[in-house]
């Protein structure tokens, strides 16, 4: 007779490995290829905000189709979809405002640069050199 020794039960089973969707992957990187060309965006008039939208509208795109996958086929990256898709929509949104913003401001700018070349030009025009 010996004394009982308390075994330890097993360790539980790791989780089964499931593969990721790739749309949730390429609507996570087109999201973020699309909030760091909004950068871009501010300071090309027309192109920035086009392409930012055109990012945007891929990623809210593969967002929505990689959930729904992800769901269907019991794959791993629904979280990524949708972090995707929000940053889609908040990348449309800020290219939308961007874009406004140019329409807006943009002619007011224009004549403000000219204004400040022109004034340059003029004195370096009028002035004389001294040698």
């Amino acid at each position: 007779m010996g004394i009982p020794v308390a075994q330890t039960p097993p360790p539980p089973p790791p989780p089964p490995a499931g593969k990721t969707n790739a749309l949730a992957v390429v609507s996570l990187i087109v999201g973020i290829v699309g909030l760091i060309g909004l950068c871009v965006a501010i300071f090309l008039p027309v192109a920035g905000p086009i392409c930012t939208g055109i990012l945007a509208i891929a990623a809210i795109v593969t967002g929505f189709l990689g959930m729904s996958q992800a769901n269907k086929n019991a794959e791993k990256g629904r979280g990524m979809a949708i972090t995707g898709l929000i940053f889609g929509v908040v990348t449309i949104l800020a290219a939308c405002l961007i874009g406004i913003g140019h329409a807006v401001l943009g002619p007011q700018i224009a004549n403000y640069i000219n204004q400040m070349t022109s004034g340059m030009m003029n004195s370096l025009l009028t002035t004389t050199p001294t040698y």
